[in-house]
């Protein structure tokens, strides 16, 4: 695995690499390069990732360089072999240079029970059954991620679902990975269900 400038990483993009990024939630909300994978703990650990990202695929990085060799390592354990490298810089080289950018509408728990004090907003809580049975923000659905990512097909194309999990990082990867689909209207809820709890949303 190799440092790669932007010309090399570019080439690999355009050819059909998968991007992984291994920021920040709050620095991938603000901008990431289209077609990117949020990737975090859970996500890694989550048995849906390789059906989404299938270890055969050629894959190139956005990450910090002090973390690449973990990185590196922990993908490698999980099957995935073809990894060419991380881009030099990172996402700021991208950003710079003027390349396209994407990003993911996010907004806090208190934006989202202030919409729900003179609106219906359409939110999607993607935890276990046994999870929204204990405990769920008022008027969610309950789609587990399986039934989510598997079903794009099923997806409505248009309104605006908000999705969450226990702490916002694993719904930021779904919400990654629908927007590679062409789903561009599920939004994210900073900091998922506990951020809902600690603002005393409604709950049922």
């Amino acid at each position: 695995m190799k440092q790669l400038t932007l010309t090399e990483f570019e080439l690999e993009y355009e050819t059909g690499a998968y991007v992984l990024d291994f920021r920040q939630a709050i620095e991938f909300v603000d901008g990431f390069i289209p077609a990117s994978y949020y990737m975090n703990a859970r996500f890694l650990k989550s048995h849906i990732r390789g059906e989404m990202i299938h270890p055969t695929e050629t894959i190139i990085l956005i990450a910090s360089n002090h973390a690449i060799s973990d990185i590196h390592r922990e993908l490698e354990k999980l099957g995935y072999s073809n990894i060419i490298g991380w881009l030099k810089g990172g996402f700021e080289t991208w950003k710079e240079a003027d390349k396209k950018i994407d990003i993911a509408i996010s907004i806090e728990a208190d934006e989202l029970m202030m919409d729900m004090k003179y609106d219906d907003p359409q939110v999607i809580d993607i935890r276990s059954a046994e999870a929204f049975d204990a405990m769920h923000l008022e008027n969610a659905e309950n789609i587990p991620v399986e039934n989510l990512v598997f079903n794009l097909d099923d997806l409505p194309k248009d309104g605006i679902f908000y999705l969450y999990d226990e702490d916002g990082e694993l719904s930021l990867s779904i919400i990654s990975a629908l927007k590679n689909q062409g789903l561009h209207n599920y939004y994210h809820i900073t900091g998922g269900f506990n951020a809902l709890k600690q603002n005393e949303a409604s709950m049922a």
